[in-house]
Parts: structure tokens; sequence; C-alpha cells
């Protein structure tokens, strides 16, 4: 059950500790799937203050914080208006970059708090499709995913570990109503 949290766009102040929140959720998403050094290796190389900066500053990217009330970072969420790939057919599109959250508050319904205020951004954006690439050994984030609506669609590479993986590519419509 959600209790106490904030979900808001983030702000340059919030450079040092996305590092931060961004490392630990990543290691903690990975750590029984892939090696700990290259894991280590692409944390030092994708989560910097000045990466953060640079996607804060970016009019076509909107970071989201989640907070619990004694200001502890939960999760984040980075949207960003980028070319999606080929398989992508769907109107207006826009990536969801990525989707972390502390393990010790998966599965209790911040996830779902804060793909709600994904879907805010996009529907903010007027994006009607929206995309995402997810590695295809981490069920759960695949599961999650699935249950609201997204499906595969093709692959796209990521390069991790010194190899680029065909990662899927999950696509939904963006939702709209009431």
């Amino acid at each position: 059950m959600l209790t106490n949290i904030t979900i808001r766009e983030a702000a340059l102040s919030d450079a040092l500790p996305l590092v931060e929140l961004a490392a630990d959720t990543y290691r903690e998403a990975y750590r029984h799937l892939d090696d700990a050094t290259e894991i280590a290796d692409y944390v030092a190389q994708a989560f910097t203050p000045q990466g953060f900066a640079d996607q804060l500053q970016d009019p076509q990217s909107v970071l989201l914080v989640a907070q619990a009330g004694d200001g502890t970072y939960l999760g984040y969420a980075h949207v960003a208006h980028s070319t999606p790939p080929p398989c992508v057919t769907g109107p207006a599109p826009v990536e969801l970059a990525r989707l972390y959250l502390r393990q010790s508050i998966v599965g209790k319904g911040y996830g779902s708090a804060l793909l709600e205020a994904v879907h805010a951004v996009a529907r903010r954006a007027q994006r009607q499709t929206m995309w995402l690439g997810v590695y295809h050994r981490n069920e759960p984030a695949r599961n999650f995913y699935k249950r609201w609506g997204f499906e595969d669609v093709g692959t796209k590479g990521f390069a991790f570990g010194g190899r680029v993986y065909n990662d899927p590519v999950m696509s939904a419509p963006v939702p709209y109503g009431d």
C-alpha cells in the first residue's frame, strides 16, 4: 500500500541524489543477472552528475523522482522525446528511457504510481504511444510492463559489458480517459 509518496519533476538540485539512486537501483535490479564488474563499469559511465544535469536541462527530456515523506528517494523515471526504432509504429511516440525503484518497495504500488505519472507527462506532450527497451532477462520488469498493456514489438541494441544485446522493445498506447 502506498503511503506518503511524492512524485514530481526533478530539478537540477536532484542531480547528485539521482546519481546515487540510479546507481543503487541499477545494481539492485541486475545483481543476480549480470557480472558485478560489468555492472560497476556501466554504473560509473551511465550515471554521472553531468549526465543527469544534461538530461535535466534537455527540453526533450523529463525526469521524475518519487520520494518518501522524509525526502528519501524511492525511484525515478526518465521520459525522452527520442527517435524510436522502426519497430515502434504507433502514432506520436515517446520513450520511457528508464524506470527504476528501490527493491525494498517493488511490488507495493510505487512502480504503478510512477508509471501513471509518466503517462501524465506523455499526455501533456500530446504523445499517443509509449515505447521502451527492456533487458530480456529482467522478467519482473517485463511482467510489470505487460500488466500495463505493453507488448513486444521488436528489438534494439544495448551496449553492456563490451557486447551489444538485442533487447526487446515494448510498446503500448498512452492511456487517455477519465
